[in-house]
C-alpha cells in the first residue's frame, strides 16, 4: 500500500511539474523581447505558476494523507505583498515541499538557492532557472583561489536576482547549512552546535545588500521530524506521520543592511549566531520531549 501510494505520489508531482512548465516556457519565450513594465509585469505573472504547481502538491498532500504538519505561527501577521528572507535548518528534501506548503498562504512565492547542478533536472531545472531561483556555485573545501571565483560568480548570480526580486514582493529561502544536517556531517565539520551544521551567511549577507530597501523582516523556521527525517522517497509514501514547524519574525536592523561590507557582515554573523544557538537549544527540547 506504502509503494502504491508512493508511486502515485511521485506521478502526480511529475504531472504537475509537466503542466506547469507548459505554461512556463511559453511565457518566458513572450518575456525574452519585453523591455521595462512589461516584462516586469510578465514576470510577476510567472511567479503565480509557483503558487499554482504549490497548491496542486498540496491538494495530493491532503488526499492521500501524507504528512500532518504542526505549524506555530508568529504574533506579528506576515502579508503576501512584503519582501522577506526566510532561513532554515535542512535535514531532507521533503523540507523544501513542507516550506513551500506552510509559507504560500502567509508570505509572496518562496525562491530558493539552488545549486548549479540542479539546472539539468528535467523540467524543474529550467523552470526554476526562469522563475529567477538563484543558482549558485558550491566552493571546494582546497583550492583557495577558486574559492574565490566561485564566491564572486555566486554573489554576481545573487545580485541579479534581487534586481529582479525588487520588481515585486518575493520570499527568498536560504538554508544557511549549506546541505543537508547529518550527525556525520556535524562531527565532520566540528560544528558548534548540537543539532545544527555551522551557517554560512556569504548568501544571506549578499541578498540583505542586494535587496536593502525593500527587507526589513527575516523568517526563520525550525522543522523536526518527531520520528526522524524522511527520505524524498518516504515522504511520498506516507512513512512520515507528522512534522512540527515553528515559524519566528525577526526585525532587521539597519546595520545589517549597511552599505559597508564590513559592517554588514559582522552584524549579519553576530544576529544568525545567536539565531542558531536559540535554534539549536528548541530543537534539543523538542526532542527531548519525545513526541
Amino acid at each position: 500500500m506504502a509503494s502504491l501510494k508512493g508511486s502515485l505520489s511521485a506521478v502526480f508531482i511529475t504531472l504537475n511539474t509537466a503542466v506547469v512548465c507548459a505554461l512556463l516556457y511559453p511565457m518566458a519565450l513572450i518575456r525574452l523581447p519585453l523591455i521595462g513594465s512589461w516584462r516586469s509585469a510578465l514576470t510577476r505573472r510567472m511567479d503565480l505558476i509557483i503558487d499554482l504547481w504549490v497548491s496542486a502538491n498540496n491538494s495530493l498532500i491532503k488526499a492521500l494523507r501524507l504528512i500532518d504538519i504542526d505549524v506555530e505561527w508568529p504574533s506579528e501577521p506576515l502579508r503576501r505583498d512584503r519582501w522577506y528572507m526566510v532561513v532554515s535548518n535542512h535535514q531532507t528534501w521533503t523540507d523544501i515541499i513542507l516550506l513551500q506548503s506552510v509559507l504560500r498562504p502567509a508570505l509572496p512565492p518562496l525562491k530558493f538557492f539552488t545549486k548549479r547542478e540542479l539546472l539539468w533536472l528535467p523540467l524543474a531545472g529550467l523552470a526554476m532557472k526562469l522563475l529567477g531561483f538563484p543558482y549558485v556555485r558550491r566552493a571546494r573545501q582546497s583550492g583557495g583561489g577558486n574559492n574565490q571565483s566561485a564566491a564572486g560568480k555566486d554573489r554576481d548570480a545573487i545580485n541579479a536576482a534581487c534586481a529582479v526580486f525588487r520588481n515585486h514582493p518575493t520570499a527568498v529561502l536560504s538554508f544557511l547549512e549549506g546541505t543537508r544536517f547529518t550527525p556525520a556531517k556535524r562531527d565532520a565539520r566540528n560544528s558548534r552546535f548540537q543539532h545544527l551544521l555551522n551557517p554560512k551567511i556569504g548568501g544571506l549577507s549578499a541578498v540583505l545588500g542586494g535587496l536593502a530597501d525593500e527587507l526589513d523582516t527575516l523568517i526563520d523556521v525550525t522543522i523536526h521530524y518527531p520520528e526522524g527525517p524522511p527520505g524524498f522517497w518516504e515522504f511520498l509514501q506516507g512513512k512520515c506521520a507528522r512534522a512540527r514547524m515553528r515559524v519566528d519574525a525577526h526585525h532587521l536592523r539597519a546595520e545589517m543592511r549597511d552599505p559597508d561590507p564590513a559592517v554588514q557582515r559582522a552584524e549579519v554573523g553576530a544576529f544568525i549566531e545567536a539565531l542558531w544557538r536559540a535554534k539549536d537549544v528548541r530543537l534539543g527540547e523538542v526532542k527531548a520531549e519525545g513526541d
